[in-house]
């Protein structure tokens, strides 16, 4: 970046970063947190940014009113003689760029100083430090030298730095002409200001001991007069007013003072300071005021607030947004992740068929075991597996199918005492056994997605695997799920203690719930064993609730909410390696606002059997691709049982 594009960049910066726009995007900011924290919507989220942003404009309008009344120009006596702004292409216009519209204001400045005094040296001094009284001494010696005058230019500020903008030497300088120590001839330097003018110029000097005596003497005095009889105009530049580093002595030799002030200007104080100045004999003739952007700007202020208003607001959205990714991101990187390997997975052998493995199945059973591959990228599919509290069995085993097309999303129970087609073991166990992996080789997850993939012939993308004490937490988060029931019931065993009629049940309620074996029920004012209470039914009870839970959690309505739940899920879950933070993003949004009524729930048709070992399993008695055709052929809302 050349030297200009980082002057208007940096005079970008100077403009909006200011303690007016900085305080009042920040008290907009707490507003906005305050505000979008109890509206917890997408819309709360957008009226929140709204209201930050126009308390932010009504604080930027009460700070300008602040600093800028009542305005120099109501208080002052004397004449203002310019306005420069802060967005100038290096430090002196003037001489740099005398074309600018800052250089022309330096020329009126001269042209105005001119007429406000018929005195020759001026000081150009400033109230504190840092306001650009220097610079402001510089480009007023630079202009009145384009503009025919005979000027010199002295540096008497103790901690000058002119020298080294000019490149010059300091010493010798102001001082030594003070002490005696150095003639004009060798304390003047010149700057070339063009081909046809040059501009005298005299350095700080020497540091000495007896400053203020000499500051104030006669050989000071004579040297100055020497200098006015052959220029026109002497600007002194002096140390801030504060700083009192001899201004007193320097003043004895002044015609008066040019203060230089900016926009945020104290106008109490300049009442004193221009008092202390007249009685030190250099009374202000005018006022540069530097850095006036804000000044030069004649609209009105509310409607300059309006520019803060729209900022601010984007700005609120843009913070909200990002600080919500990152927390996103951040949960999503403490996710606890398995491996996905489908390639080992294919890598093992193939199972023999239910009659060369012993199995006396029906032709129906026979013919279900295994499914024929579908056509790949019809759906994205997630393996759900939920495991109760110490048992590392897949209790409740979901295949969610997601059509592609974008038609409605099938949901797959597949019951846990399946018996089918093993890998690793080469022979048929219940589908759960398959979650004990293979070795070191292949883990539970894997090989279960691949038992799953066999039977259905529907590929497994993802899995997700989560204990219903991790669900708890779950349900906590997403406000809670509701489970109906017609009679008040009660497990000890397992904490259950539900009303009759429908509850909003907290995690624990929803967990206890799913795990009662010995679900009782008040009948008639008599507590019995509820009738059909089996694993099956806990299934059963166990997908509603995960279900409703899924339900509860795409009803997001803001990233704050989306935040939230995916905190809850890092901690309860563990997923496949292969599942991305945007894939997970996207399955979010596309779930949004999901209804289980909107969920086709396929129940494969099974059927009791007894293994050649003794062992009672389920087999099906339908092949799946079967059972997925006639929901394909079944009209809207209708899902075959």
């Amino acid at each position: 970046m050349d030297s200009d594009s980082q002057n208007k960049s940096g005079g970008v910066f100077s403009r909006v970063l200011t303690a007016p726009n900085l305080v009042s995007v920040g008290i907009g900011l707490i507003v906005f947190w305050m505000i979008a924290s109890q509206w917890r919507s997408s819309g709360g989220t957008v009226g929140a940014a709204v209201i930050g942003g126009i308390v932010a404009g009504i604080v930027w309008v009460l700070w300008m009113r602040q600093i800028n009344g009542p305005s120099l120009a109501k208080v002052a006596t004397e004449p203002i003689l310019g306005y420069i702004p802060s967005t100038v292409d290096g430090p002196t216009p003037a001489l740099g760029d005398p074309d600018s519209d800052a250089a022309k204001v330096y020329l009126d400045a001269v042209a105005d100083l001119e007429g406000a005094t018929k005195g020759q040296v001026i000081m150009v001094t400033s109230a504190t430090p840092g306001l650009g009284a220097s610079t402001v001494a510089m480009n007023l010696a630079t202009a009145a030298t384009r503009m025919g005058r005979r000027v010199v230019l002295i540096d008497a500020d103790p901690e000058g730095g002119m020298s080294e903008y000019g490149r010059t030497e300091s010493v010798p300088g102001w001082t030594d002409l003070a002490t005696g120590a150095a003639s004009l001839e060798d304390a003047s330097r010149l700057w070339k200001i063009d081909d046809a003018n040059a501009l005298p110029f005299i350095p700080v000097g020497s540091d000495i001991d007896n400053r203020g005596e000499a500051l104030g003497g006669l050989v000071l005095a004579e040297r100055i007069d020497d200098l006015t009889e052959h220029a026109d105009l002497l600007f002194l530049n002096t140390a801030p007013v504060d700083w009192d580093t001899g201004l007193q002595q320097v003043a004895t030799h002044a015609d008066g003072t040019v203060l230089v002030v900016t926009p945020q200007v104290d106008t109490r104080q300049i009442e004193g300071i221009a008092t202390r100045l007249a009685e030190i004999g250099a009374p202000i003739i005018g006022y540069i005021v530097n850095k006036a952007d804000s000044l030069l700007d004649k609209r009105p202020l509310w409607g300059r607030s309006l520019k803060r208003v729209l900022g601010t607001f984007v700005i609120l959205l843009v913070v909200y947004s990002a600080w919500n990714f990152y927390t996103v991101w951040d949960s999503w990187q403490a996710v606890e992740r398995h491996t996905f390997d489908e390639v080992a997975l294919d890598e093992l052998p193939v199972v023999p068929s239910p009659e060369d493995a012993g199995e006396e199945l029906t032709p129906e059973a026979a013919t279900a075991v295994t499914a024929t591959p579908s056509e790949g990228g019809i759906y994205d599919t997630y393996m759900v597996v939920g495991s109760d509290i110490g048992d590392f069995r897949a209790d409740v085993i979901i295949l969610v199918m997601l059509p592609t097309d974008g038609s409605a999303p099938v949901l797959v129970s597949l019951p846990r005492d399946l018996y089918l087609p093993n890998r690793c073991a080469e022979a048929y166990t219940r589908l759960n056994a398959n979650f004990n992996g293979c070795g070191d080789e292949i883990n539970g997850a894997t090989l279960l997605s691949g038992a799953v993939t066999d039977f259905t012939g529907v590929d497994v993308n993802h899995f997700a695997l989560f204990t219903f004490d991790g669900f708890e937490e779950i349900i906590d988060e997403v406000g809670g799920v509701e489970i109906c029931v017609d009679h008040a019931v009660r497990d000890r065993k397992a904490f259950l203690n539900l009303p009759a009629g429908c509850t909003n049940a907290t995690g624990a309620e929803a967990l206890a719930w799913v795990r009662s074996r010995s679900t009782l029920e008040m009948v008639d004012g008599v507590w019995r064993t509820m009738e059909d209470v089996s694993d099956l039914t806990r299934n059963e009870r166990q997908q509603d609730v995960i279900l409703a839970m899924l339900e509860k959690a795409s009803e997001f309505d803001s990233p704050q909410e989306l935040a939230g739940v995916v905190r809850s899920v890092g901690n309860a879950f563990t997923l496949d390696d292969q599942l991305t933070l945007s894939e997970a993003a996207g399955l979010a949004w596309d779930l949004r606002g999901l209804r289980s009524e909107d969920i086709v729930r396929l129940r494969i048709p099974v059927e009791h059997y007894v293994t050649a070992e003794g062992a009672q399993v389920l087999v099906a008695t339908m092949p799946f691709d079967d059972l997925l055709q006639q929901y394909l052929a079944a009209p809207v809302n209708e899902s075959p049982e």
